[in-house]
Order: C-alpha cells, then sequence, then structure tokens
C-alpha cells in the first residue's frame, strides 16, 4: 500500500465531514461533457518528489500526443521545475511548496497555497488530472476550478473530480497514472528507451535519498566505494545530506570523482556513464530516464510500487520480510542496512558484465 490505512480512515473521515460543503458548491458549477468541448488547456499536479516527476514524464507526453494543440500545465515541486523545463515535459511549469508536502502546518503557508491555486483559475483549465490521490492535492485541484478534472479518491473527495476511480494501492506508480489518463482515452506513448552503457563510464553513487531511513550508513558506502574502485571508475554525487561521508572518502585520498552541480547539469552527467548505483530515490528514475543502467537498494519498502522503470535495472533488497520493531510504517533502517556492501559489489559485477554483454 502506499497510503498507511489510518491516514486512509481519518482522510475518509474528514473528507464526510466537509462532504456537504463543496457538495453546495458544485451545485453552482458548470458541467462540462469531454466530447463536446475543445481542450486548449490541461493541467498536471504533481508536486511531491522529484522522482514522481520523472515517472510521470511519458505519461505527459502521452497526454500531447492525445491533445497536441493544448497548453499543458504541470505543477510539481521547486526542486524539479528546472528539470522539468529542461526536459520540456510541459508547455508552463510552476515550483511549488505544499505544505502538506513539506510536514508544515502553519496556517498562513496553507492561505498561500489556496490562494495560488486559486490564481491558476485565470488559465481557463479545461482538463485537470492528479494521479496521487490524496484528499489534499483534491482539494488543491478542485480550487483551480477545471471544467473537466480527474483523480483517485483513495483518502476520500470524490467531489473534488468530476470524474473520481479507485485507486489499486498495489500497481506501481507509473501503472496508476496510466491507468488514470486511459478514462479519456489517451493512449500509452512510451518510446522504448535506447539503453546505453559507456564502457569507459563512471559507475556513479548517489547517495542520498528524501528520507534518510531510504539510505546506508556512511561507513556501508565507504565499504563499496573501496571495493568498486578495484575494478572501475567510480564517481560519487555530493549531497548536503551526507558531507560527512564526502570529507571522509576525500580524506582517504582514493581515486574516484566527485559530481557537484545542479540537478540538470547531473541529467547531463550520467547520461555517458557506466551505470548508476541509488537506494530508492530520484537518481534511479533520471538515470532510467536517460537509459543508462539502475542498481537500487531497497530496505522494507516494496519495490513493486517505485522501482525504476528500467530494462537493464536491478533490484537489491533483504533476503527476508521485515521483523523489526520500528517507527516508521513503511521505512525500516535495519532492513536496509542488512544488505552488505559486498553483496552489492557482488551483484555490480554480474550485472556489468551482463550490461556489456546485452549492450
Amino acid at each position: 500500500m502506499i497510503y498507511k490505512p489510518n491516514y486512509i480512515f481519518w482522510g475518509k473521515l474528514f473528507s464526510m465531514i466537509i462532504a456537504p460543503y463543496f457538495k453546495l458548491l458544485n451545485l453552482f458549477r458548470k458541467k462540462y461533457n469531454l466530447k463536446l468541448i475543445n481542450i486548449k488547456t490541461i493541467l498536471v499536479t504533481e508536486y511531491h518528489r522529484i522522482g514522481d516527476v520523472i515517472i510521470i514524464a511519458p505519461i505527459l507526453q502521452s497526454i500531447k500526443s492525445k491533445f497536441p494543440n493544448a497548453e499543458i500545465v504541470l505543477i510539481c515541486n521547486e526542486s524539479s521545475k528546472e528539470l522539468a523545463e529542461e526536459l520540456k515535459l510541459a508547455d508552463k511549469v510552476y515550483g511549488i511548496s505544499a505544505p502538506w508536502t513539506n510536514w508544515s502546518w502553519s496556517f498562513l503557508e496553507w492561505c498561500k497555497i489556496r490562494n495560488f491555486s486559486k490564481t491558476l483559475q485565470s488559465l481557463d483549465i479545461d482538463l485537470a488530472i492528479d494521479f496521487k490521490g490524496d484528499l489534499r492535492n483534491s482539494w488543491f485541484l478542485w480550487n483551480t476550478h477545471p471544467k473537466l478534472s480527474f483523480g483517485y479518491n483513495t483518502t476520500g473527495g470524490d467531489y473534488f473530480f468530476t470524474n473520481v476511480y479507485t485507486m489499486n494501492q498495489n500497481d506501481h506508480q507509473y501503472s496508476r497514472a496510466s491507468k488514470l489518463i486511459k478514462e479519456f482515452d489517451c493512449s500509452i506513448k512510451r518510446e522504448k528507451n535506447k539503453y546505453h552503457s559507456a564502457l569507459n563510464g563512471f559507475i556513479v553513487i548517489h547517495p542520498g535519498a528524501s528520507d534518510l531511513m531510504r539510505s546506508w550508513s556512511d561507513t556501508y558506502w565507504e565499504e563499496l566505494v573501496s571495493l568498486l574502485i578495484r575494478r572501475f571508475k567510480v564517481s560519487i554525487v555530493v549531497t548536503k545530506d551526507f558531507s560527512d561521508l564526502i570529507s571522509n572518502l576525500k580524506t582517504k585520498k582514493l581515486d574516484i570523482e566527485y559530481f557537484e552541480g545542479s540537478l540538470v547539469n547531473f541529467y547531463k552527467y550520467i547520461s555517458n556513464q557506466k551505470c548508476l548505483i541509488a537506494t530508492d530515490s530520484m537518481a534511479g528514475h533520471l538515470a532510467s530516464y536517460v537509459g543508462i543502467p539502475v542498481i537500487t537498494i531497497y530496505g522494507s519498502q516494496n519495490p513493486d510500487l517505485t522501482r525504476p522503470k528500467n530494462e537493464y535495472g536491478k533490484v537489491i533488497k533483504p533476503d527476508k520480510q521485515c521483523d523489526h520493531n520500528r517507527k516508521h510504517w513503511r521505512l525500516c533502517k535495519l532492513c536496509i542496512e542488512s544488505i552488505s556492501p559486498r553483496r552489492v559489489y557482488d551483484t555490480v559485477l554480474k550485472h556489468v558484465l551482463y550490461i556489456e554483454r546485452n549492450l
């Protein structure tokens, strides 16, 4: 599941409480038929994580193919905006920081995001789409006053959409988005990635993750680097959460390259490398987008929900299901730490051999 069961319960309960108010307001909204209106402006919201935006890149391309003359407007998080513009994922891109994505309970922040959503009414949105199934996302979309809106009701809020559907929480994130756009007869146009692996390129390590419970300890990364440099050219991405790791590696004066730069520069950098090693994070999705093999290290979370869509990808996960006394309902630091650097190294050796034979 992608949502904690008790969050779904409380979300639906709150949805029932506020339903009469919004249903009353909906009575004053004009009803439209998709087949009878000319779609000129399409709003897509995906503003939680950078990886989320990369996952739906083929979805955005499919929507554009279905409505070639429409302007696609993408609302993403602030960190993704520059990359989304570089990749030309939409005709217009807005970067926002929603309070429910950064755990801000400031009333002022909620007022700001509501006011911003209302400014989007000036775009005269014909079709709006949200893939998350989160009540708060649905409320945001409703405030933009689209003529038609498509979304999921996982945590409630059916009345926020003109066309609402039940999500299969066992589907991969890409599949959930694919199924939703099929509801308005949009066929998936996903061109087969031209995968490549530079023979003399680097094995790039990206240690960062949106939640540190998804990542390894510094000592594990150090050990993996020490093993890899015996056979490969190794590069490591400098991230702010792993400054101690970078400092320790530099102190040891190991023969590795350090990448520092913007997300756009990282996208360009990895395009011509051998492969990428990362935990469950945006890095694996971006590497898959550019077409290089990815080796992803998972903990207790289910890889089938978020794994990079990569023909030459490899997932490494714990040998057994989590039985630890953990604080997070889905993530477990002990589980990811149960995967040793030696195991990852051995997997890399076998997988690189496979890659070189097939690419």
